[in-house]
């Protein structure tokens, strides 16, 4: 078995002030707003423990039968600023990757630069894997803006 390291970034500039960024991905009820599932999946595990050292879980059913299993580690937390996190990924018990996410929060006058950044072990996938995160990702990230900007979040495509 071979392993895939791969590193990309995704930078958006928000029309929200990096507080509004922050708090966006501090509770479950304003992160459940953008970081969206198919509506088709059932959800099995929905844990969320933001502080360092606290736990993020979810793990869900899609309907052909395939269980995603997303559980990650809070490792650095500063307001308004950054939050690092290492997450592993799984598909049916299976240990897809391993990933350190590192988001960076910066003012730029009354906008916000985001730095989403993830570096990653795929240990099954090879390059079709890391273009599938990245995608997936980008959408998550899209939705983050959206929301922050007062649109509706897109289906995922």
């Amino acid at each position: 078995m071979s392993i895939t390291n791969a590193t990309f970034t995704i930078e958006r500039v928000l029309k929200a002030s990096p507080a509004r960024v922050f708090a966006a991905y501090a509770s479950l009820e304003a992160k459940s707003a953008w970081f969206k599932a198919p509506s088709d999946i059932e959800t099995l595990n929905r844990d969320f423990d933001f502080r360092v050292g606290g736990k993020e879980r979810f793990r869900a059913r899609w309907p052909g039968g395939m269980v995603t299993d997303f559980q990650a580690t809070y490792h650095d937390i500063v307001e308004n600023e950054r939050i690092i996190l290492a997450y592993d990924m799984f598909q049916n018990d299976d240990k897809l990757s391993v990933s350190l996410l590192t988001l960076e929060l910066r003012a730029e006058g009354d906008t916000t630069r985001l730095i989403h950044t993830e570096q990653g072990s795929y240990l099954i996938g090879g390059a079709e894997a890391v273009k599938g995160r990245e995608h997936g990702t980008t959408w998550h990230v899209d939705n983050l803006v959206a929301v922050l900007e007062g649109r509706e979040a897109r289906a995922f495509a």
